[in-house]
């Protein structure tokens, strides 16, 4: 379990390293393109094309930075239909569904790779290789697939759920809540009043 640990930190870190330097290179680019047509009179036309493919980096690598954060999005209406006994089983089998699927979806995209080498297709504004920036696709379903993987392998090295600043409050944070408002309360008493 601590290799399967190390090498789930290792990918959250280098999915993250790779999503901030994707974001910035997309606000250089973009910057000096609005810098270029608005001040020195001319854009550059290979802006919007990498900042597009910066985008499409940060759109799928940042699954993996949600999910290894606890934070991704995921339907909630049946979560009240599974009796709490059964949540870590129920978890569990999302995990393994959400890796084969996963599987399937990185099994789709690298054929969709193979073909874009094999028809040498390429950007048509900057003229460069379209299948090195799909490998990104597979990658993105394959780190996914593991992770999750190792999820259903290793419950415990699941992320708690992040919720949100609209998910309900723990117990703890209700209790935290309380105890404060009582503080508060106690504070705010007259002198002399029982």
């Amino acid at each position: 379990m601590t290799a399967a640990r190390l090498l789930l930190a290792l990918l959250r870190r280098l999915e993250q390293a790779g999503t901030t330097l994707a974001f910035g290179v997309m606000v250089v680019v973009l910057g000096l393109d609005i810098f270029g047509r608005e001040v020195a009179g001319g854009g550059r036309i290979w802006a919007t094309p990498v900042a597009v493919y910066g985008m499409v980096f940060i759109a799928f690598i940042g699954i993996g930075v949600a999910s290894a954060g606890g934070a991704h999005l995921r339907p909630r209406f049946m979560d009240g239909l599974t009796p709490q006994r059964f949540a870590g089983a129920f978890d569990r089998a999302t995990d393994i569904g959400f890796a084969l699927f996963s599987i399937g979806a990185a099994i789709l995209c690298l054929q969709m790779l193979q073909v874009t080498v094999e028809l040498q297709e390429v950007d048509a504004v900057m003229q460069w290789p379209v299948w090195p920036f799909q490998t990104i696709l597979v990658a993105a379903f394959g780190i996914a697939a593991l992770r999750h993987g190792l999820y259903a392998v290793y419950p415990v090295l699941r992320p708690a759920e992040a919720g949100g600043e609209n998910a309900a409050p723990t117990q703890d944070r209700v209790d935290e809540l309380a105890a404060g408002d009582a503080a508060s309360l106690l504070a705010k008493k007259p002198a002399g009043r029982p």
